[in-house]
């Protein structure tokens, strides 16, 4: 199993990141997803295993790489903590600035930024974890549940149809066979979920 991260070891990891784009003289460019985002953004997520990020380029570049596979040897993380697997699950109807929030550059010293990091809107967020809906996962299962009760709170959703809706306006295959979003949603125990849920924005 991999070794699970906190937020402060991946801010570091980031400030290295920057660092080493910097010294390479470019400038990365990210958007964060998944459990990752949660834990930059929300006050109801405190760990993950890895960093769901935009499509990276093919092949990456050396400095990079190099980066990558120092900071998982240094941590004990796995060869592909920091990863774009999620990018095909993305929606091509989300936009770059209207569905994404800045959450900061790195290194967080003052030296000059090699790394802009960006997370989705709840609302993004929220219609991402409900295409995936993975509430019946035996490992994740329960860190998805309340991933997805917390950010119904924070973009004020009460019911299973606005979810739909929401879901449909990034995803409207989706909503339109939405079956089993429904049945999870309307039977999804309440339990647990956070008292006043906050997301970046």
């Amino acid at each position: 199993m991999a070794t699970a991260f906190d937020r402060e070891a991946l801010l570091a990891a980031f400030d290295a990141i920057g660092r080493a784009a910097a010294k390479a003289g470019t400038k990365l460019q990210i958007a964060v997803y998944g459990g990752s985002a949660l834990m930059l953004a929300s006050n109801f997520r405190f760990a993950t295993e890895d960093v769901d990020v935009s499509e990276l380029p093919k092949p990456l570049p050396a400095w990079l790489a190099a980066t990558l596979d120092d900071i998982a040897r240094q941590n004990g993380w796995s060869e592909d903590w920091f990863n774009d697997g999620v990018a095909f699950h993305l929606s091509p109807l989300a936009d770059q600035a209207a569905d994404h929030l800045e959450f900061g550059t790195f290194p967080r010293d003052g030296s000059p930024p090699g790394l802009v990091v960006s997370v989705p809107s709840a609302q993004y967020m929220l219609a991402l974890k409900l295409k995936a809906a993975r509430i019946l996962d035996p490992v994740r299962g329960e860190a998805e549940r309340l991933d997805i009760l917390n950010l119904m709170r924070v973009v004020g959703i009460s019911g299973a149809d606005e979810a739909i809706t929401l879901l449909g306006r990034y995803f409207p295959a989706s909503a339109a066979s939405a079956e089993k979003q429904r049945f999870l949603l309307k039977h999804m125990s309440p339990e647990g979920a956070a008292d006043a849920p906050k997301y970046a924005g």
